[in-house]
């Protein structure tokens, strides 16, 4: 009777575990049924209304771009259990910098490594200044956002012309193409993926943001594996920065500035979950920003306007979070 009872109970087991298995792989696709069923009307009523499709096209990678390179890199920082708002900030701080140096030496690459560098400088300053005070980063980082706004402004106000800083248009021009953005995002993509799933640096990530103290114990050194979070990030910033300069050579104190909410909103409309940890994904920034750009085409089709799309994309955003949360309400440890 008792082997009965225990055989039944090993049963009751693994069919819990079944279906649970089956539930997350369920909600796991979510995220790109709704990209493909966003493209798929944006197609179809693009053609209905006589829009042409090719540079409907080209307006959804350039918008895509920005987000999808700015949150692929903060997929390292979330995975790790920490938190950045001041993103944006960082992209703008870093676009101007890099406009300045493109604009006194004529030079490309100049720019395209002073972005990245000073996008780098930045990210790393966040994570280092929290070391240092001992104050969890996400603090840090709201701080810093204010900072490297400020920082923007005196750029702007002293080293520009009309609170604006131009690049020339020569100078950017060979690069303003759709295929120089999407070498861009395939490219570093690649790159974030290789260091994500191939290298030990993704299972560190993954398992510092699901149990730090567990990670602790194992050796993995949090601190540092911080810094290094955090300055893959800041590569996709200065990415970022540099598209974003080439895509618009005049640049202000508003520019880039709605990416660090469109960021986290990509996130978890690609599947992301904000706390981190085993069940982070390093495309689900990419399938979440296209999802945002094919979201706003879609409907600038119809209504014109942008009060309407944060309202939508405020009832998509806690929708996403409440099918994910619903997928992690499991009675089975994380393995």
């Amino acid at each position: 009777m008792a082997a009965q009872i225990k055989k039944e109970a090993v049963l009751d087991e693994t069919a819990l575990r079944k279906k649970a298995i089956i539930k997350q792989r369920i909600i796991s696709i979510i995220p790109l049924i709704a990209c493909l069923i966003l493209a798929a009307l944006y197609l179809i009523f693009a053609s209905i209304k006589g829009y042409s499709i090719s540079i409907g096209l080209q307006t959804i990678i350039s918008d895509a771009t920005l987000v999808a390179l700015v949150a692929t890199g903060a997929t390292f920082i979330f995975t790790s259990g920490s938190f950045d708002l001041s993103l944006g900030s960082n992209m703008l701080v870093s676009a101007l910098l890099g406009g300045l140096v493109g604009s006194a030496t004529n030079s490309l690459v100049l720019m395209l490594l002073t972005s990245i560098g000073v996008a780098v400088l930045l990210s790393v300053l966040n994570s280092t200044l929290a070391s240092v005070f001992n104050l969890p980063v996400f603090i840090m980082t709201i701080v810093m956002m204010s900072v490297y706004g400020a920082v923007a402004t005196l750029i702007l106000t002293t080293l520009g012309k009309n609170a604006q800083i131009s690049v020339p248009m020569a100078l950017v021009e060979p690069l303003n193409t759709t295929w120089f953005r999407v070498i861009l995002i395939v490219g570093y993509e690649l790159l974030c993926l290789f260091l994500f799933y191939i290298l030990k640096l993704g299972r560190q990530q993954k398992f510092l943001g699901g149990n730090p103290f567990c990670a602790y114990l194992s050796g993995i050194k949090s601190k540092r594996l911080t810094i290094i979070s955090f300055a893959l990030a800041g590569i996709g910033i200065g990415l970022a920065a540099f598209s974003m300069t080439v895509q618009t050579p005049t640049l202000s104190a508003s520019s880039g500035s709605s990416v660090g909410m469109n960021m986290l909103i990509a996130l978890v409309f690609g599947g992301m979950t904000m706390s981190g940890g085993p069940k982070s994904k390093m495309y689900a920034a990419l399938l979440g920003a296209f999802s945002m750009s094919f979201l706003d085409a879609f409907m600038n089709i119809f209504v014109s306007g942008s009060w309407y799309l944060q309202i939508v994309k405020g009832v998509l955003f806690i929708i996403v979070v409440f099918l994910i949360n619903m997928g992690n309400k499991v009675k089975l440890l994380e393995r």
